[in-house]
């Protein structure tokens, strides 16, 4: 059974992290898109980061799934990311994601109730 927080609801295995883009941004990212993609990518060698990518076509914003990680850990990692800190992303948010039903490979990250 799934640990569960003061107000009833199961504690978030995973988070969402959600990028907001300006305008052109395929243009824009282009300075930054490897620094970026490395910045990521760290996480990713340290088994935080699950998924991530752009959507809408052409992109309108990102949407990444990380776990291990605190709210605070993910604020710090949005703000030290090169997109943020370089005006490429005009907003973000981070959410908990209740990951119910998925792949194998996320079993130990899919809240059990």
């Amino acid at each position: 059974m799934a640990s569960t927080s003061s107000t009833g609801m199961p504690q978030p295995k995973l988070y969402m992290l959600q990028y907001d883009y300006v305008a052109n941004v395929i243009e824009k990212r282009k300075p930054y898109r490897e620094a970026h993609l490395a910045h990521m990518g760290k996480q990713l060698e340290k088994g935080n980061l699950i998924l991530g990518g752009a959507y809408g076509n052409p992109p309108t914003g990102a949407l990444i799934i990380l776990r291990n990680l605190s709210v605070n850990d993910i604020e710090q990692l949005a703000k030290q990311d090169p997109y943020v800190s370089n005006g490429i992303v005009t907003k973000y948010t981070i959410e908990p994601y209740m990951a119910f039903i998925g792949d194998a490979l996320l079993s130990n990250d899919l809240i059990k109730t």
